[in-house]
């Protein structure tokens, strides 16, 4: 049986970029964590996107604390920031592309 791979939806790179974007503005202005809420109404992207976007391809370029205390009441909160503020979008691109070479 052949391999699946997983499929990319259609704007998932303008996506990543739109999300990178409002992380790295965030940690310009000293913001810190964003939830995920905030970072889909700031990049215009549905939360849903945002939350798979983050979990599939852009986890080893981002730091995720989910609380404890949040969960424990049933809330589910995703408090995100770039694990490196000086990275910049063109490495952003070229991480993508180099892992998109291994994934196939």
């Amino acid at each position: 049986m052949a391999e699946r791979r997983k499929k990319a939806y259609k704007n998932t790179g303008v996506n990543i970029i739109r999300i990178f974007r409002v992380l790295k503005s965030s940690a310009e202005d000293g913001e810190g964590f964003l939830t995920v809420s905030e970072i889909a109404r700031r990049a215009n992207v549905h939360k849903w996107t945002v939350s798979r976007t983050l979990d599939l391809y852009m986890h080893s370029l981002v730091d995720v604390v989910q609380p404890q205390e949040l969960e424990a009441l049933g809330m589910q909160v995703k408090l995100v920031r770039l694990k490196n503020p000086d990275m910049t979008a063109e490495q952003v691109v070229n991480y993508l592309k180099m892992r998109s070479k291994i994934d196939s």
